[in-house]
C-alpha cells in the first residue's frame, strides 16, 4: 500500500513524467500498470485548430481495471502562456476525440517548461440510463482534476491515492471515487464550522470585545464576514496578486497571509493593527502610490486595490476588536485539526476560483462551496424555510431555462420544430402536427430543431447550428434579464452566467471571433443578473462569489465592480418603507393637467437613475461615494414625485359621498379616503426629512423603483420585466409566521394566499408578476 506521506512529497516535486509513473501510479495500480518503453507521439494527429493551444501529445501507457476498462495515459504539453481555464471549449473538443475509441484517460497537462502547477484530469464517458433500464456510455465526458505541484498542498490527492492502492478492487467506480470532490467539501464544511465557533466563544470570553457588539448576532455577522474576507483572500493569493514585487504580479506570495502574519510579530494587535490596515486602507484605497504597501518589517510590496465593497468599512469594523492569534495560525498545530488555526486549516486544502461544472470538475475548495458553506451559516435557515439546492439540480434548471427562453425568442423568426421520431410516425403517423412541423413542408433556412438549441446549451457543441443562428443566440443571450428574488448564496444566478458564459465561449471559438473572457463575463453581470435577499448576510456572499468569478479570468488585478444596484437587500414580497409597507402604483394611467408635471419629472428622474447605478458599477472611491449620494437623492425626489401623482389621482378619482347628509356608509368610506391622503402626505414628509438628512440611512426596495431599466412601465412599457426567473423561494407554511401584519399584508395582495399555503406558492405568484408580459 502507498504511503500518503512519500505520495505528497512525490506529488509536490516539479513534474517529470518518468518520476510520476514509478512514483504515483506503480504504488498505487502496481500490476495493472503497463509502460511503453518508448512512448508513442501523436502530435501529427492534431488538427490546425488543436495546435494553436496544444504543443503535443504523447501516450505512455495504459491501466488495465478490474473492470475490464482500459485507462490510456497522455502527457499533453500545452503552448506557452495557454491558461487550460481560459480554453475549456478547444481542450473539451480535443478530449472528446480522445475518448472516441477508448472508454477513459489520464492526462498529464503540463506547461512547455514544465514548471508550477500541473493538472492531472481522468476523463470518462459519462453514463445513462436508456428506458429499457439498461446502463450505457455516452459521447458526454466528464472531466475530474487535482491540481499538482510545488505550489499545490496535494493532501487530498495523496489521502485518496492511498487509500485507492489500499482498495480490493480497483475499478472505473473505485477511479472516480479518488476524484470525487464531495467528501472534500463535507471535510471542509465541518472543520470551517468547527473555526467559526471557536471566533465566536472566543470573542464572547473576552468581556472587552463582547461588549463591542449589539447583541450575539451582530457578533455572529461580525466573525461572519471576517472569515469570508479572509477566503476571499485566500482565493486571491493563489493568483499571486499579494505581496508582489512589482505591479505586473507575477510573484506574488501565494503563503502571504500567514507570512504576513508572522512578520506582525503573531500577537492580539494582529487583527486590529495590521490585519485591519490590509483590509480598509489597502485593498479598498487606490489613492496608494503605485499599489506600494508597507510590510510589519518594513517591507514594501504590492497589494492591489480590489473595490467592490468587500473592504468597505462597516460599523463593526470601527472598532477595537482583540483577537486571540491562536485562532489565526497554531503552527505547532498546523496538521492537527483539532488545535490548528483557521490559516492553518485552510492552508490544508488546494484552492480554486474556477467554479466546477457538471462536467467539469477540480478537486479543490471553489466558490461554489463557499457558497454551500455560507449558506449553511445564515441565521435561522430553516425556520425560514431556506435550503441549499445541490448543484446538480440547479445547473438542470439554468439549463433548462434557457433553452425555453432561446427557444421561445428564435421562434419568432424561425419555425422551431420538435424532431419526430420513428415511433412517433409508427404510432400517430404526422395527423395530428401538434408540436410538429408538418411533414410536407419544406425545410429551409427559416427552420431549426429544437434539439440543436439544446445541444449548444447542454453539451456546449454546435451540432446543426449556422453561423446566422450563432450569431443570433449570441445577442440573445446579450440581452437576457436574469432575477433570483431569493437569491441566497447566489447558486443559480451564478449557474447562469457560468452557462451563458460557456456558450458564449463557444460560439466564438466557432465563429473565430476574439475572445476576452473577462469582459464577456463582466457584460454577463452587468447586464444580465440580478437578486434580491432579505439576508444582507446572503447578499454578501452572493456578491462575493461573482467577484471570484471575475477574478479568475484576469491576468492581471483589476477593481472588482460595485454590486450595490445589482444584488440588493430587500423583501421580494412587500415594498416596505421603515418597516412599514408601502404600496406605490407606478403605472402613469394619467397625463393630462396638474399630473403631466409629475409623470415629465418621474421620467426625467428614472432615465438620471439608470444612467447614474449604471455609471456606479465601476465607479471607485470618491466618485462612488458622491454618486451613491446622487443616487440616494433620486430616488427620494423620484419617490416624493410619485406619491404626490398617486395622491393627485387618488383624489380625483374617489370624490366624497354624501354630500350634506351622509350616511354610515358614506361617513366610513370618506373616513377611509381622508386617512388614505393623510398617509400620502406622511409618507412623503417623511421623504422629504430624509432628503435633508444625507446621513440618515434609507432603506428600502421596490422592484420597480430599484431596477428602473427592466421593470418600470415609465421606461420600459408592455415590454417591462424579466426573461428568466430564477430560484429555490423558501418552504414555510403562511400559518407559521409569527408577524401578523405580514401574513395579513400578503392575504390582501396576494391571490394564491391561503390560511395553509406555502410562502414558496407566494413567490411563483410575484415571478409571474416581473417576468415580461410576452
Amino acid at each position: 500500500m502507498a504511503s500518503r506521506v512519500q505520495l505528497k512529497k512525490s506529488l509536490q516535486k516539479n513534474y517529470n513524467r518518468t518520476l510520476f509513473a514509478n512514483e504515483i501510479l506503480k504504488p498505487v495500480f502496481q500490476n495493472g500498470l503497463t509502460l511503453l518503453s518508448v512512448p508513442q507521439n501523436v502530435t501529427a494527429d492534431l488538427t490546425k485548430r488543436d495546435a494553436e493551444i496544444i504543443d503535443s501529445v504523447v501516450i505512455y501507457g495504459k491501466i488495465s481495471l478490474e473492470d475490464s476498462n482500459e485507462v490510456t495515459l497522455y502527457e499533453i504539453t500545452l503552448k506557452e502562456n495557454v491558461r487550460i481555464e481560459l480554453s475549456r471549449v478547444a481542450i473539451g473538443n480535443y478530449i472528446r476525440k480522445l475518448l472516441l475509441t477508448g472508454d477513459s484517460a489520464l492526462v498529464n497537462f503540463i506547461s512547455k517548461n514544465n514548471n508550477g502547477t500541473w493538472r492531472l484530469t481522468f476523463i470518462s464517458k459519462d453514463s445513462k440510463i436508456t428506458e429499457k433500464g439498461i446502463k450505457e456510455k455516452t459521447t458526454n465526458t466528464k472531466r475530474y482534476t487535482y491540481l499538482l505541484g510545488p505550489a499545490e498542498t496535494c493532501k487530498t490527492a495523496a489521502e485518496r491515492f492511498e487509500i485507492l492502492s489500499g482498495e480490493k478492487t480497483t475499478d472505473t467506480e473505485a477511479l472516480k471515487k479518488a476524484f470525487s470532490v464531495e467528501k472534500l467539501g463535507k471535510d471542509f464544511f465541518n472543520e470551517y464550522k468547527v473555526h467559526y465557533d471557536k471566533f465566536i466563544k472566543s470573542l464572547k470570553e473576552i468581556p472587552v470585545a463582547k461588549m463591542q457588539f449589539k447583541d450575539e448576532k451582530d457578533l455572529r455577522d461580525f466573525v461572519k464576514k471576517l472569515l469570508g474576507r479572509i477566503v476571499f483572500l485566500w482565493f486571491v493569493q493563489k493568483k499571486g496578486w499579494l505581496g508582489a514585487t512589482s505591479t505586473d504580479y507575477k510573484d506574488g506570495d501565494r503563503n502571504f497571509i500567514i507570512n504576513f502574519f508572522i512578520a506582525s510579530g503573531g500577537n492580539e494587535s494582529f487583527y486590529p493593527a495590521f490585519l485591519c490596515n490590509l483590509f480598509f486602507d489597502t485593498l479598498n484605497n487606490s489613492r496608494r502610490d503605485n499599489d506600494n504597501f508597507v510590510m510589519p518589517d518594513g517591507k514594501i510590496v504590492k497589494i492591489p486595490f480590489l473595490n467592490g465593497g468587500l473592504f468597505d468599512k462597516e460599523d463593526n469594523d470601527e472598532k477595537n476588536i482583540v483577537i486571540k492569534p491562536s485562532l489565526f495560525h497554531s503552527p505547532e498545530y498546523d496538521d492537527d485539526p483539532k488545535d490548528r488555526g483557521f490559516f492553518d486549516f485552510l492552508n490544508a486544502y488546494n484552492f480554486t476560483i474556477y467554479e466546477d461544472s457538471p462536467d467539469d470538475q477540480i478537486v479543490a475548495v471553489d466558490p461554489e462551496m463557499l457558497g454551500h458553506i455560507f449558506e449553511n451559516l445564515l441565521e435561522d435557515n430553516k425556520d425560514k424555510g431556506a435550503f441549499y439546492t445541490p448543484k446538480e439540480i440547479v445547473h438542470y434548471m439554468c439549463r433548462e431555462s434557457l433553452i425555453e427562453y432561446l427557444a421561445e425568442h428564435l421562434g419568432r423568426e424561425y419555425k422551431v420544430f420538435n424532431k419526430i421520431t420513428d415511433d412517433q410516425l409508427d404510432s400517430f403517423g404526422n395527423e395530428t402536427r401538434i408540436g410538429q412541423l408538418n411533414l410536407l413542408e419544406e425545410i429551409t433556412d427559416k427552420t431549426l430543431k429544437r434539439e440543436d438549441i439544446e445541444y449548444i446549451v447542454k453539451y456546449k457543441e454546435i451540432a446543426g447550428l449556422e453561423t446566422e443562428h450563432l450569431t443570433k443566440i449570441s445577442k440573445l443571450l446579450d440581452s437576457v434579464k436574469i432575477c433570483d428574488p431569493a437569491i441566497g448564496s447566489g447558486a443559480f444566478p451564478m449557474g447562469l452566467l457560468q452557462e451563458i458564459f460557456a456558450i458564449k465561449e463557444v460560439i466564438s471559438y466557432e465563429t473565430n471571433t476574439v475572445w476576452k473572457p473577462a469582459e464577456v463575463k463582466e457584460n454577463i453581470i452587468q447586464n444580465s443578473i440580478y437578486g434580491v435577499d432579505i439576508e444582507k448576510g446572503a447578499v454578501d456572499i452572493a456578491r462575493l462569489r461573482f467577484w471570484l468569478s471575475l477574478v479568475v479570468d484576469e491576468k492581471k488585478p483589476k477593481a472588482l465592480p460595485n454590486l450595490d444596484y445589482k444584488i440588493v437587500v430587500g423583501d421580494s414580497l412587500i415594498s416596505k418603507f421603515e418597516d412599514e409597507a408601502i404600496e406605490i402604483t407606478w403605472e402613469p394611467k394619467f397625463t393630462h393637467g396638474a399630473l403631466d408635471k409629475y409623470s415629465t419629472e418621474i421620467k426625467r428622474l428614472l432615465v438620471e437613475i439608470t444612467q447614474m447605478q449604471r455609471k456606479y458599477f465601476n465607479a471607485k472611491n470618491d466618485e462612488k461615494k458622491i454618486l451613491a449620494k446622487q443616487i440616494r437623492e433620486a430616488k427620494l425626489n423620484l419617490l416624493i414625485n410619485q406619491l404626490g401623482y398617486n395622491k393627485e389621482v387618488f383624489f380625483n378619482t374617489t370624490m366624497e359621498k354624501g354630500g350634506f347628509a351622509p350616511t354610515d356608509k358614506d361617513k366610513k368610506y370618506n373616513a377611509e379616503r381622508e386617512l388614505q391622503l393623510l398617509t400620502f402626505d406622511i409618507h412623503i414628509d417623511k421623504l422629504k426629512k430624509l432628503l435633508t438628512d444625507e446621513n440618515k440611512t434609507f432603506k428600502h426596495f421596490d422592484w420597480k423603483l430599484d431596477f428602473p431599466e427592466v421593470l418600470n412601465p415609465y421606461l420600459k412599457g408592455k415590454d417591462a420585466g424579466f426573461d428568466i426567473i430564477i430560484g429555490n423561494p423558501p418552504y414555510v407554511n403562511i400559518a407559521n409566521i409569527s408577524d401578523n401584519l405580514y401574513r395579513q399584508y400578503l392575504q390582501e395582495n396576494y391571490s394564491t394566499v391561503k390560511n395553509k399555503c406555502d410562502l414558496y406558492s407566494v413567490f411563483i405568484e410575484k415571478a409571474r408578476h416581473i417576468l415580461i408580459l410576452s
